[in-house]
């Protein structure tokens, strides 16, 4: 199975010095307070992988395309910067040229830079072993839940190509639109229907053959404006299980920004529990949180399962930027601004009891 094993990047964003971030596992966690990049290093590692896999899509097609071509437009439509100008990705800080190298099994590498001028091209790309992840599918699936906003997505992207919703958006609806396959799962995407079906009660979102998107709850159907914002996220995730977009075979990379955004802390406990059943069968899976639940129900399944789960701890540094620390979650939770958080309410109420306040 191939999977990302490291990223290094310089100049981009608030990144103004290197961020050498290795030793990637089957799940990675990424935190820190708000501004630190999480959901741009998040974007980055999506729209390069995405672009891998339209490439080689597109390579056997009458029409194929480029990978820098096609990294340059997934960059400007997943971040949208300003004027929809690649340079405008370049810190404002520091460097003048934005340098990115992923890298995946022992020798897969893609490499780009470019600088503040930089506009809808990108010159400057090597690839090496690109075969190393032919079939492989990335998934995004954003804070914000599209289903409601399905037809505003397609109608401003297909009919005007308006820059009001990115990538992440408009790719998970062209996802979420492929037709479901029958078939037999392997016993762990199983255990993450079980979770599934715990959280919606059994429900399912549908995609009806008139274009409508409705949940189904035995012989009751909700129109998506009635359905409750969580339901809708595990509706999509349920969806791209059943179309084969989400499967292990031929290498499936998950990405999640904020989980936890409109679950109760008992169904974030049980998203953890899914996100561990994904990695353990094949996809790897990256995720931003600032959910305790969270990131201690993946600190506790690393422990109890030995595995290696990775957490990206970054923080803002003194000399301006942002810094980042790795470490294992199969050795326990280290001290972060989440954690610190949570020690603080605790401490209060310890106060509270006593009297001290």
């Amino acid at each position: 199975m191939s999977m990302i094993t490291h990223l290094r990047v310089e100049s981009f964003v608030a990144f103004q010095q290197p961020l050498e971030w290795s030793g990637h596992s089957s799940l990675n966690v990424i935190i820190g307070v708000n501004d630190t990049g999480k959901t741009h290093l998040l974007k980055l590692l999506y729209a390069m992988t995405r672009s891998m896999e339209d490439h080689a899509r597109k390579k056997a097609g009458p029409e194929p395309r480029e990978l820098s071509e096609l990294l340059a437009s997934k960059l400007r439509w997943t971040f949208l910067p300003q004027k929809m100008e690649l340079g405008r990705l370049v810190t404002r800080a520091g460097g003048q040229r934005l340098g990115v190298e992923l890298r995946w099994n022992q020798d897969g590498r893609l490499k780009f830079g470019f600088g503040r001028d930089t506009s809808v091209r990108i010159n400057e790309l090597q690839v090496e072993e690109l075969g190393q992840l032919a079939g492989h599918k990335a998934t995004f699936l954003p804070p914000k839940e599209i289903l409601s906003i399905f037809d505003a997505i397609v109608a401003t992207r297909e009919s005007a190509e308006i820059a009001a919703f990115d990538d992440t958006c408009y790719d998970l609806v062209q996802d979420f639109r492929q037709p479901t396959v029958a078939g037999n799962w392997k016993p762990r995407i199983k255990q993450v229907f079980r979770h599934l079906e715990e959280v919606t009660g059994g429900g399912e979102v549908e995609l009806q053959a008139d274009g409508a998107i409705v949940f189904r709850r035995g012989k009751e159907l909700f129109n998506m404006h009635q359905t409750a914002e969580g339901i809708k996220k595990i509706g999509i995730l349920s969806r791209l299980m059943r179309n084969r977009r989400l499967t292990p075979a031929g290498g499936c990379m998950l990405f999640v920004d904020e989980p936890e955004v409109n679950l109760h802390p008992k169904a974030i406990v049980l998203f953890a529990d899914m996100l561990h059943e994904f990695a353990q069968s094949g996809v790897q899976v990256y995720l931003t949180t600032h959910s305790f639940f969270l990131l201690k129900r993946l600190e506790q399944l690393a422990r109890q399962h030995r595995t290696d789960y990775t957490l990206l701890d970054l923080r803002k540094s003194p000399a301006g930027g942002v810094t980042g620390q790795v470490c294992a979650l199969q050795d326990g939770l280290p001290l972060n601004p989440i954690v610190e958080e949570s020690l603080k309410l605790y401490d209060g109420d310890v106060a509270l009891d006593l009297g001290e306040v």
